[in-house]
C-alpha cells in the first residue's frame, strides 16, 4: 500500500510544505510541524523505496527533492519552532543514512554541513539536486545537523574514513567536532544550553566508538599534551560557571564522559600514571567553593581517581562541603559528591583491607567526616542543619549503618545543639530502619525534646512520634499521651514553616490511626464471617479502635475551641491546618482533582462506628458556626482556609437558617467601608453561592427571569449582585461621601469577581448553551457598569464634572486630587468650599473617599482581567458563540489604559496590572488575529504616550506607564522570539538614548527619563527572567551614559536601572551568604556578557586618561566611575590566571588609586581584588608594596592612600584564601617592615597611617619583635600627643591605634594579666575618643573573652562605672557602650564568673541606685535604659543578698513597668534579659528569706508570665530561658539545661507559684488580674449600636496575647490556690473579702446574659456575636471568675464557714451558671467541648 501511493503521497507532502512555509499563522505552524513528522515517518517506514529515489534516482525523486529543500529551509531557520527544526534535521539524517555505503553517507553529511553553514548554495544528495534560497538564518542550522548526525547516524558512517581528508579523519572527529567546538567557543551565544547538550551527545557516541577510533587513528585520542585534549577541556572549563539553565548539567555530563574515555584509554594503552587526573584535581581545587560545577566535576573524578587520593589532594574539601550546605543551590551538588566519596571509600576499604565489620567501617568513616558532620548537625544556622540532615546524614547512615552508634556517642553531651542533633539522628535512623526505640531513656529524651525552646528540636521530636514507614502501624498509648501534651502548647507558634511541618506530622499520625483502626475492623469482620470466637478474649483491637477514635475526637475539639473569636492569628491558623488534616484523613469526601490521598473504600464503616459513639461530627451546628465565624476574621489567610474547608468537605448544603443568616451577614459586610470587612463579605458571598440551598438563593434573588434550575443559579446570583452594584453606583453619583461610608462599591465588585471566577458552578453555567443569550447580556451590562464606575471615580479625583464630555488625558496632581476631594466633602455635607489653608493631616472623610476610589479602581481592573479570561476560555474553540464581543474587549482595553495612565496610587496600579496581564495573556493565546493584535495596539499607544510632549510634571504617571508595557510583554508566551518584548525594548532604548533637547525643563518629565524607568521595571520583573538580559549591554551603556546627563532625573533613573540590571546579571544573593560579592567570577561574567568587557574597560581607561589631579580648582569627575567599580567589586576572584584577558583591567585600576575622591579609592581596591586571580595575588601584591615610596621621596597623598587600600584588600583576601606560600608571606612582611616611616610622624596624613596600620594588623603574628617594639613606641606617642581635631581622619587614626594596642596587649597577656594595665589606662584616658574606641573594641573583639582578660576588664569596668555614669559632658552613646560592654562580658558563652566589686556593699548600692535613676531620665531613650536595666542585673547576681530590700523593690518595680505591653520593644527585651541574668538568683535568695520577701518572687514570676505572652518572639525567647531556670530551681537539680518552649515555661511558672508562693497574699490577687472583670452589658450595647465605623480599627498593644486562652489555662491553678487557702483558717478572711468584692459584679453580668439570651438568638444575631472579637474573651473571663467564685464558696462551705454575708450560697450561683452555659451551648455560641469543660468545674470538688 505504501509503495503503490508513495509518489502521490510525496507530491501532496511537498505541496503542503510549500503552503505552510509561506504562512505565519498559528494553525499553519502546527500543520508544518505535522508535515515534518509525516516526512520522518515516511522515511522510517519505507527506507528502501526512499533510498532508491535518493541514490538511484527512481520515480518520485522530483517531489522528494522539493521536500529535502524544504527540510533544509526549516533546519536553517525558516520555522521558528525548535521542535520542528530538530525533527527536520532528523529526517534529513535518515535520508543521508539510507545507503549501505558509509563513504557516500559521509560525503553527503559533509555537503549538508557546508550547506547549513551557507558555504555553498546547493548540494547533491545522491541523485537529488538541492538548492536552498538565501535566508536570514540564526546560525543554528549546522548545529542542528550535527545533532541529527550524532544521534541518528549509523555507527559505521560516524567512524569511517572521511573522503577528501587526511588519513584517519572521520565524521565524528574531523567533521562534527570542529563545528560543535566553534559553537561552544562563541562568547555571544543565546543557545548555550543546546550547544553543550550536543557536545555531551557527541562525547557519548565517541565513547561508544572509541575502539574503532583507536584503530582508525592508530593511537590515543586524549594525549596528555595534545591540542585536541586541551581544546576539549577548555570548551567545558569555560562554561563551568555559566548561569544559563541547562548548561551546567551538560558540562557535567560531558566531563564525566571525558573522564570515562580517558580511563578506557589508560586501561587500553596500559598507562598507570594517569597524569590528567592530577591536573584536573588541582585545577578544580583552586576554583572558589561557590562554583557549583566544581562538585559535579569532582564527583566524576572520585570514581576514577579514588576517594583517598581526592581527599589527600584536596584537604579543604570537607570544609567546603560544609559551606555548600549553607546555600540551597549548592547543597544537591555537595550531596552528590559526598555520596560518591562515601561509596568509593567503602569500596576501597573492603577491597584493600579485606572483610571489615560495620563498626570498623564506621570508624574509618569517622576519621575525616565526624567532626564536620557534627558541626553541621549542631549548627545554629537552620539551613545548614537541615541540609546536613537531609543530604549528608541520610547517605552516611545508608552507606555506613554502624555510624549511628558513633554519632549517638558524639551527641550524648549537654552542649548547645546536641539535643537537636540527637533528634535529627534518631529521625533519620527511624526513616532508614523503620524502628523507633521506646525505652524509658529514649522516651524521656523525646518528651524533653517536645518541650524544647528550639522549634527544630520540637518538630524533629514530633516527627519521631507521628511518622512510621508502615501507615497502618498504630500509635502507642504513650505516643498519644505525648501528643496530647504537645499539641495544646504549640497551637500559637509564630513560625509559618513550623505550622506547616506540624500539620504534615499530625496528618501522618492521623493516617496511621485511621489505617490501624480500619485494619482491625477488617480483621473483626473476617472473624465474624468465619464465625471465629477466639478473638473475644483479646481486647487489643477494640482498645486500639476506641483509642484512635477518641484521639481524633480530641484533636477535633482542640481545633474547634482554638477558632473562637478573640484568639490570635497563629492559633487559628494552626487549628485550621489541623482541621484540614482531620477532614482530609477522616472523612469519606472524594476529591476528583487528586490522584492520591482518596479515602479508603471502607471509610464509611469507621465513620459510622465513630458517630455511634457520639464522635466525629465534624460539621455539627456549633462547629459550623465557629467555621462560619472564621469567614469574618480579620486576616485573609484564616478566611480563605475556613472557606476552603467548608466548600470542599461539607457535602450537603448549609442548613437553611444558617445559609440565610450567612447571606444577610455577607450583604452587610460587603457594604462596609473597611477593605478587610468588604473582602470578608465577598468571600462569604462566594461561600453562600456554593453551599446554599437553591430555594434560599431563589428567595434572595427573586428576579423576574430567574429560573429554579440549579445550573442557572450562578447567573441569577451574579445578576442580583450586579443589580446591587448599580444601586450603589447611583448613590455614589448622587453623594460620593455617603456612598464611601455606607455603600463603597468595592465590596460588591470583589464579590462579583469571586463568584464569577472562583466558583466551578459558574463555569458550568457559562457553558450551558441555553443560557448564552442571558450570559452575553449580563456580561455586556456588567462591563458597561464597571466602565462607567472607573471613569466616574477617575474624573472625580481629577476634579472634572461627571457630566463633562471632555475628559482630561493627564493624571491629576496630588494637589488637584486634594482640592477635588475637598469639594466632594463639601457637597456631601452641604457646606461651602473653604479656600483657606489646608491641614497637613487627612480627615476621616478624606480617607473614606480615597479608599473608596482607589480600592474600587483596583477591583475593577482585577474583575475585567478575570472576566475576559473566563468569557473567552469558557467555550471551546470550535464554538462560534462568544460570550464577549471584540468591541467589548476593545472597550476593556481602554478602561485598563485609562486606569494605568491616570492613577497615582501604587496599590491601584499594581492590582489593576494583575488583571491587565491576565487580559493580555488571554488575548495573545487566541487564534483570532483581531484579538491577538489588541495587545500590540495597546503597546504602540503606550509608547506613543511616552514619546509625546509634556505640558507638566507627571512623574507619578510613570508608575502606571511602565506597568502597562510590562503587562503586555509579560503576557507573551515564553518563546525564543518574543516579538513584543523585542519591539518594546528596541523602542525604549531608542527613546532613552536620544539626546536631551536644548530647552529641556526640569519641571516637566522627559521621555528619556520615563523610558529608562520603564526599562528598569522590565528588568526587575521575574516573569521576563533572562529574556531581558539579551539587552544587558545596551542597557548598561545607556545607564553609564545617563549618569553623565545634565538632568538630575536622568541621572537618578540611570543609577536605578544600573542597580536593577546588576542584580539581574549577577543573580539574587544566595541564602546564608553574607559577603558583598556574588558567586560569579570575572571569567564567567564576561563570558556570559562579552560586550560588557570592552564597555567597562573603555570607561575605566577614559577615567584614567584624564589628569585626575585638580586643575584650576576643578576636578575631572567621571560620574559612571563609582558604579563601574561597584559592579566589578561584586565579582568573585578567579582561581587561576589562565585567562589573561582581564589583566588589561589592572593598569587602569592601579592608576585609579590616585583618584581624589575617597569613596572611589575604596571601591577601586575592592574591584582590584575581584580582577586579580588568586594564583597571581602574591605577584601583584609584591609589585604594589614595592611601588610604595621610600622616606623622603616626593609623594601624592591620594596615590599613596589608594595604593595602601589596594594592598590591604589584596592581602586580606589572599590570607583568607590561603594562596600565599610561607616564603611569599615572609617576603611581604619584610617589605612592609621597611615602610615603617608610613606610620611615623613624618607621614602627616592620618588616613595613610591608619591604612598602613590596618595592613600590619593582618600579618602582625609574622612581624619581627624589633619592628613591633618600634611600632608600639610610635603608636603610644601618637596617643600621648594632643589630637588635632581639624585634621581630616585624625579620629579614624586614633581609633585604629587604640584597637591595635588593645589587641596586642591581649596577645602579650596570654601568660598572665600583668600587661593588661595598658587597657585600663586607655579606658581612663583624657581623650574621650580613645575611651570610646576601647569600648568599641570590647564589643567587637573576641580577644577580650580569652583566659583571664575578660574578668579583668569586667572588674575594671565595674570599678569605674560610677565615674562613667556621673561624669558630665559624656554622650548617651558613650554611656550605652560602657553598659553594653559590661553586659557583654557577663554574657560570655564561655562562662565568666561574676567578679565582686572591690568596694563592697557601698559601691554596689551606689552603682545600683545610679543605674535605676538613669532609668527615669527620659532624654536617654529606651536603648540606654535597656542597657542600664541589664547592667543592674549584672550587679544583682552577686550582691542581691547585701542590697537593701527597698532597692530590690525599686528594681522589681522598674522591671514590671518595662514588662508592660505598652512599653517599647527594646525595654521589654531588656526586662526579659534582666530576668534571665538576675531573676533566678533573686528568687532563690528570696525563698530562703522570711515570708515578707516572697512578694518579690511573686512579682518577678508575674513579670515573667507577662513577657512569655509578649508579641515579640525575642522577648518570649528570653522569658522562656528565665522560666527554664525557675523550672530547674523548683526541681532542685542542676540537670541538663534544655530551654523550655514559652507555653511550657508559662506552665512551669504557674506550677512554681502554686508550689512555693500559694500562701502569699499577692499570688492570688496578681493572678486574678490576668482575668479582668468584664462589662458584658456594655459590650452587648456596643455590638447593637449602629454608629458609623472608623475606616481603620486600632489594634491593642499586644496582638499575640490571648486573654481568653490564658484565663482557661489559669483556672485550674486558681482553683488549687483556693483549695490551699481554704484549708487554712488564717486565709478565710482573704477569700471572703475577694468574694464580697466580686460577687455583685459577677451576678450582674450573669443575670444580664441570661435575660438577653433566654428567648433565643436569631441566626443573624449569632453571626453578629461571632464577628465581635471582644465578646468571647470577656465571656470566658466571666465564666472563669464565676468558676473561681463558686469554688471559693464551696470550699468555705465545706469548712463550715458562713458565706451568706459575703456572697450567698454556692448552689444559687451554680444553678445560674448552668443555665447560662446551657443557653450558650443551645445557641451555638460556644462549642460543646468548651461547655462541657466549664460544666466540669461547676461540679462539687469530690466529683471532679
Amino acid at each position: 500500500m505504501w509503495t503503490d501511493h508513495l509518489e502521490l503521497l510525496l507530491s501532496r507532502v511537498a505541496d503542503t510544505f510549500s503552503h505552510v512555509l509561506g504562512s505565519e499563522s498559528v494553525c499553519d505552524r502546527d500543520r508544518g510541524q505535522l508535515t515534518i513528522k509525516i516526512c520522518l515517518q515516511i522515511f522510517q517506514a519505507v527506507p528502501e523505496s526512499i533510498g532508491a529515489m535518493v541514490w538511484r534516482g527512481e520515480h518520485g525523486k522530483k517531489d522528494l527533492q522539493r521536500i529535502v529543500g524544504f527540510l533544509f529551509q526549516v533546519v536553517m531557520g525558516r520555522s521558528s519552532y525548535m521542535e520542528s527544526r530538530l525533527l527536520a534535521s532528523t529526517a534529513l539524517v535518515k535520508l543521508i543514512n539510507s545507503t549501505s555505503q558509509a563513504q557516500l553517507s559521509a560525503g553527503a553529511a559533509l555537503c549538508a554541513i557546508q550547506l547549513t553553514q551557507e558555504e555553498v548554495e546547493d548540494m547533491t544528495l545522491g541523485e537529488l539536486k538541492v538548492t536552498v534560497p538565501a535566508l536570514g538564518t540564526d546560525g543554528l542550522g549546522s548545529l542542528l545537523m550535527c545533532r541529527g548526525l550524532v544521534t541518528c547516524s549509523k555507527e559505521v558512517m560516524l567512524v569511517c574514513q572521511l573522503p577528501g581528508f587526511h588519513k584517519g579523519a572521520c565524521v565524528l572527529l574531523d567533521l562534527l567536532f570542529p563545528v560543535i567546538a566553534t559553537y561552544c567557543g562563541e562568547r555571544k551565544n543565546r543557545n548555550q544550553s543546546r550547544v553543550y547538550q550536543v557536545l555531551s551527545l557527541w562525547l557519548k557516541y565517541t565513547k561508544e566508538n572509541i575502539a574503532e577510533i583507536w584503530r582508525l587513528r592508530e593511537g590515543r585520542l586524549l594525549g596528555e599534551h595534545s591540542i585536541f585534549t586541551y581544546r576539549l577541556m577548555e570548551l567545558m572549563w569555560n562554561r563551568t560557571e555559566s548561569p544559563v539553565e541547562g548548561v551546567l548539567e551538560s558540562v557535567h555530563c560531558s566531563f564525566r564522559l571525558l573522564v570515562d574515555i580517558y580511563r578506557l584509554e589508560c586501561s587500553h594503552f596500559e598507562d598507570p600514571e594517569q597524569p590528567l587526573y592530577s591536573t584536573l584535581l588541582q585545577r578544580l581545587r583552586v576554583l572558589p567553593w561557590q562554583v557549583k560545577a566544581k562538585y559535579y566535576l569532582l564527583s566524576s573524578l572520585v570514581s576514577c581517581f579514588g576517594a583517598k587520593k581526592v581527599l589527600d589532594g584536596y584537604e579543604e574539601l570537607p570544609k567546603h562541603l560544609l559551606n555548600c550546605l549553607s546555600t540551597n543551590h549548592l547543597s544537591p551538588a555537595a550531596s552528590d559528591l559526598y555520596r560518591a566519596i562515601l561509596g568509593q571509600h567503602r569500596m576501597e576499604c573492603t577491597s584493600t583491607q579485606g572483610a571489615l565489620s560495620e563498626q570498623e567501617l564506621a570508624e574509618s568513616w569517622a576519621q575525616p567526616w565526624l567532626e564536620i558532620l557534627a558541626e553541621a548537625l549542631t549548627s545554629d544556622l537552620p539551613l545548614l542543619q537541615q541540609n546536613a540532615a537531609n543530604y549528608l546524614l541520610v547517605w552516611t547512615l545508608r552507606i555506613f549503618p554502624a555510624s549511628f552508634l558513633v554519632l549517638s556517642r558524639a551527641f550524648d553531651g549537654h552542649r548547645p545543639g546536641h539535643r537537636l542533633a540527637w533528634t535529627t539522628l534518631l529521625s533519620v535512623q527511624q526513616a532508614n530502619s523503620g524502628v523507633l526505640p521506646m525505652d524509658d531513656d529514649t522516651v524521656s529524651k523525646i518528651r524533653a525534646s517536645l518541650h524544647c525552646l528550639d522549634d527544630r528540636v520540637r518538630l524533629r521530636a514530633l516527627a519521631l512520634l507521628c511518622i512510621s514507614p508502615k501507615t497502618n502501624q498504630p500509635l502507642s498509648s504513650r505516643a498519644l499521651s505525648l501528643l496530647k501534651e504537645f499539641l495544646p502548647l504549640n497551637m500559637n507558634c509564630d513560625s509559618s514553616s513550623f505550622r506547616q511541618f506540624l500539620q504534615a506530622s499530625v496528618k501522618k499520625a492521623l493516617v496511621r490511626i485511621r489505617d490501624s483502626c480500619l485494619l482491625h475492623l477488617r480483621a473483626q469482620r473476617r472473624r465474624s464471617h468465619s464465625n471465629q470466637k477466639g478473638g473475644e478474649g483479646t481486647p487489643g483491637p477494640e482498645a486500639i479502635v476506641s483509642q484512635g477514635v477518641g484521639f481524633i475526637q480530641w484533636v477535633l475539639e482542640l481545633s474547634v475551641t482554638s477558632l473562637l473569636p478573640g484568639l490570635n492569628y497563629q492559633r487559628k491558623k494552626t487549628a485550621l491546618l489541623l482541621m484540614e488534616a482531620l477532614l482530609e484523613t477522616c472523612t469519606d469526601s472524594w476529591s476528583p482533582h487528586r490522584r492520591k490521598g482518596q479515602p479508603p473504600r471502607d471509610m464509611a464503616e469507621l465513620l459510622s462506628l465513630a458517630r455511634q459513639r457520639g464522635c466525629w461530627d465534624f460539621f455539627s451546628q456549633s462547629n459550623l458556626l465557629v467555621l462560619l465565624g472564621c469567614l469574618m476574621d480579620g486576616t485573609n489567610e484564616i478566611r480563605e482556609l475556613a472557606a476552603k474547608l467548608l466548600v470542599r468537605y461539607l457535602q450537603l448544603p448549609l442548613p437553611r437558617p444558617l445559609s440565610a443568616g450567612l447571606l444577610e451577614q455577607a450583604l452587610r459586610m460587603v457594604c462596609s467601608p473597611r477593605v478587610m470587612q468588604a473582602e470578608a463579605g465577598a468571600l462569604m458571598m462566594k461561600t453562600a453561592l456554593q453551599k446554599s440551598d437553591v430555594s434560599v438563593l431563589q428567595r434572595v434573588v427573586a428576579q423576574e427571569e430567574a429560573t429554579v434550575e440549579a445550573w442557572s443559579q450562578p447567573l441569577n446570583f451574579v445578576a442580583y449582585l450586579h443589580q446591587l452594584l448599580e444601586e450603589q453606583y447611583s448613590v455614589a453619583r448622587a453623594d460620593l461621601l455617603l456612598a464611601a461610608g455606607t455603600k463603597p462599591m468595592h465590596g460588591l465588585i470583589m464579590a462579583l469577581r469571586k463568584c464569577l471566577t472562583e466558583v466551578p458552578e459558574t463555569l458550568s453555567s457559562l457553558r450551558q448553551l441555553p443560557l448564552t443569550t442571558r450570559w452575553q447580556r449580563f456580561i455586556g451590562q456588567l462591563m458597561g457598569t464597571v466602565d462607567s464606575i472607573s471613569h466616574f471615580l477617575l474624573d472625580i479625583l481629577s476634579g472634572a464634572q461627571p457630566s463633562c464630555s471632555e475628559r482630561q488625558d493627564a493624571a491629576p496632581s496630588f494637589a488637584d486630587m486634594g482640592i477635588a476631594i475637598k469639594a466632594v466633602i463639601a457637597v456631601g455635607k452641604g457646606l461651602e468650599q473653604d479656600d483657606g489653608e489646608d491641614s497637613v493631616l487627612l480627615t476621616e472623610d478624606h480617607s473614606l473617599i480615597l479608599t473608596c476610589c482607589w480600592v474600587t479602581v483596583r477591583e475593577v481592573g482585577l474583575l475585567l482581567g478575570y472576566l475576559v479570561e473566563l468569557a473567552l476560555m469558557a467555550r471551546s474553540r470550535g464554538d462560534s458563540s462568544r460570550l464577549i464581543s471584540v468591541t467589548h474587549i476593545q472597550n476593556i482595553a481602554g478602561v485598563f489604559q485609562n486606569i494605568l495612565l491616570k492613577c497615582r496610587h501604587w496599590g491601584a496600579v499594581e492590582g489593576c496590572s494583575a488583571g491587565f496581564t491576565r487580559f493580555c495573556a488571554t488575548l495573545l493565546k487566541q487564534e483570532s488575529p483581531e484579538l491577538q493584535a489588541i495587545p500590540r495596539e495597546i503597546l504602540d499607544q503606550g509608547l506613543s504616550v511616552l514619546k509625546g510632549p509634556r505640558s507638566s510634571s507627571i512623574t507619578r504617571r510613570a508608575a502606571g506607564l511602565p506597568m502597562l508595557m510590562l503587562c503586555v510583554v509579560a503576557g507573551e508566551e515564553s518563546s525564543e522570539s518574543r516579538p513584543l518584548l523585542h519591539y518594546c525594548m528596541k523602542t525604549l532604548l531608542d527613546i532613552a538614548s536620544a539626546p536631551l533637547p536644548n530647552d529641556w525643563d526640569q519641571t516637566v518629565d522627559l521621555p528619556q527619563v520615563c523610558a529608562v524607568h520603564t526599562l528598569q521595571t522590565l528588568t526587575q520583573d521575574s516573569v521576563l527572567g533572562s529574556a531581558v538580559l539579551t539587552y544587558s549591554s545596551n542597557m548598561a551603556s545607556l545607564s553609564l551614559q545617563g549618569l553623565s546627563s545634565a538632568s538630575w532625573a536622568m541621572r537618578n533613573a540611570a543609577i536605578q536601572l544600573l542597580s536593577a540590571l546588576t542584580s539581574r546579571m549577577l543573580g539574587q544573593k544566595r541564602s546564608g551568604d553574607d559577603s558583598a560579592q556574588s558567586g560569579m567570577t570575572p571569567r564567567a561574567f564576561f563570558m556570559h556578557y562579552p560586550e560588557l568587557e570592552g564597555l567597562l574597560l573603555n570607561q575605566l581607561q577614559c577615567a584614567t586618561s584624564q589628569d585626575s589631579a585638580p586643575e584650576g580648582g576643578h576636578l575631572h569627575l567621571v560620574p559612571s566611575l563609582h558604579s563601574i567599580l561597584t559592579l566589578l567589586a561584586k565579582l568573585q576572584p578567579n582561581a587561576d590566571g589562565t585567562h589573561r584577558s582581564f589583566s588589561s583591567f589592572l593598569r587602569p585600576l592601579t592608576l585609579l588609586a590616585a583618584n581624589p575622591i575617597h569613596s572611589v579609592r575604596v571601591m577601586c581596591a575592592k574591584a582590584l581584588v575581584a580582577l586579580v586571580p588568586l594564583s597571581e595575588c602574591s605577584t601583584v601584591l609584591s609589585a604594589l608594596i614595592g611601588a610604595l615610596p621610600p622616606h623622603g621621596a616626593p609623594i601624592s597623598h591620594n596615590t599613596l592612600h589608594g595604593r595602601l587600600l589596594q594592598v590591604g584588600a589584596l592581602l586580606g583576601v589572599g590570607l583568607e584564601s590561603g594562596c600565599f606560600t610561607p616564603q611569599d608571606l615572609q617576603d611581604l612582611v619584610e617589605r612592609l617592615e621597611a615602610k615603617l616611616w608610613l606610620m611615623s610622624p613624618a607621614q602627616r596624613c592620618p588616613l595613610i597611617r591608619a591604612a598602613y596600620l590596618q595592613i600590619v594588623s593582618f600579618v602582625v603574628n609574622l612581624c619581627s619583635q624589633d619592628f613591633l617594639c618600634q611600632l608600639q613606641g610610635v603608636l603610644l606617642a601618637e596617643l600621648d600627643a594632643s589630637p588635632s581635631r581639624l585634621m581630616i581622619g585624625c579620629g579614624i587614626l586614633r581609633r585604629a591605634v587604640t584597637h591595635f594596642l588593645c589587641t596586642e596587649t591581649v596577645r602579650a597577656a596570654q601568660g598572665g594579666p600583668g600587661p593588661l594595665d595598658r587597657i585600663g589606662k586607655l579606658l581612663l584616658s583624657d581623650d574621650v575618643e580613645v575611651r570610646a574606641a576601647v569600648l568599641t573594641w570590647i564589643r567587637e573583639s573576641q580577644g577580650c573573652m580569652d583566659g583571664q582578660v575578660g574578668p579583668w576588664i569586667l572588674r575594671h569596668l565595674l570599678n569605674n562605672l560610677r565615674r562613667a555614669l556621673l561624669e558630665e559632658d559624656l554622650s548617651v552613646e558613650y554611656k550605652r557602650n560602657w553598659l553594653e560592654a559590661i553586659v557583654l562580658l557577663q554574657d560570655d558563652p564561655r562562662g565568666l564568673e561574676w567578679m565582686a566589686l572591690p568596694g563592697g556593699q557601698g559601691q554596689a548600692v551606689g552603682c545600683t541606685e545610679i543605674l535605676l535613676s538613669e532609668m527615669k531620665v527620659a532624654k536617654y531613650g529606651p536603648d540606654l535604659q535597656c542597657h542600664a536595666l541589664c547592667a543592674v542585673s549584672v550587679l544583682l547576681v552577686g550582691s542581691c543578698q547585701i542590697l537593701p530590700l527597698a532597692l530590690l523593690e525599686r528594681w522589681v518595680t522598674v522591671l514590671e513597668q518595662c514588662s508592660d505591653p505598652t512599653s517599647t520593644d527594646v525595654l521589654r527585651l531588656g526586662a526579659a534579659a534582666s530576668l534571665v541574668r538576675a531573676g533566678v538568683r533573686v528568687v532563690e535568695w528570696a525563698l530562703t528569706a522570711p515570708l515578707d520577701r516572697v512578694s518579690l518572687v511573686v512579682r518577678l514570676i508575674n513579670a515573667g508570665i507577662c513577657l512569655l505572652q509578649d508579641e515579640d518572639q525575642r522577648v518570649r525567647t528570653q522569658a522562656a530561658k528565665f522560666a527554664t531556670r525557675i523550672h530547674l530551681l523548683s526541681k532542685g537539680s542542676d540537670g541538663e539545661l534544655i530551654h523550655l518552649q514559652s507555653n511550657k515555661g508559662l506552665l512551669s511558672l504557674l506550677k512554681f507559684l502554686l508550689q512555693n508562693c500559694w500562701q502569699c497574699k499577692e499570688t492570688f490577687e496578681i493572678l486574678m488580674l490576668h482575668v479582668p472583670a468584664p462589662d458584658m452589658p456594655g459590650i452587648l450595647v456596643e455590638l447593637e449600636s449602629e454608629e458609623a465605623l472608623n475606616l481603620y480599627e486600632e489594634d491593642g498593644p499586644n496582638v499575640f496575647a490571648e486573654s481568653g486562652a490564658f484565663a482557661r489555662l489559669l483556672l485550674p491553678f486558681l482553683l488549687r490556690i483556693v483549695d490551699k487557702l481554704g484549708s487554712t483558717t488564717a486565709y478565710h478572711s482573704q477569700l471572703m473579702g475577694w468574694a464580697a468584692d466580686n460577687q455583685p459584679d459577677i451576678v450582674r453580668n450573669v443575670e444580664h446574659l441570661k435575660q438577653s439570651w433566654s428567648q433565643g438568638l436569631s441566626v443573624a444575631g449569632c453571626f453578629g456575636l461571632l464577628a465581635a472579637a471582644k465578646l468571647f474573651p470577656s465571656l470566658v473571663a466571666l465564666l472563669v471568675r464565676s468558676a473561681v467564685l463558686f469554688h471559693l464558696l464551696q470550699t468555705l462551705e465545706s469548712h463550715q464557714v458562713d458565706t451568706s454575708n459575703c456572697a450567698g450560697p454556692s448552689h444559687k450561683l451554680k444553678s445560674d451558671l448552668e443555665l447560662l452555659n446551657g443557653l450558650m451551648s443551645q445557641n451555638g455560641l460556644i462549642p460543646a467541648s468548651l461547655g462541657a469543660e466549664f460544666a466540669i468545674w461547676m461540679n462539687p470538688v469530690t466529683e471532679r
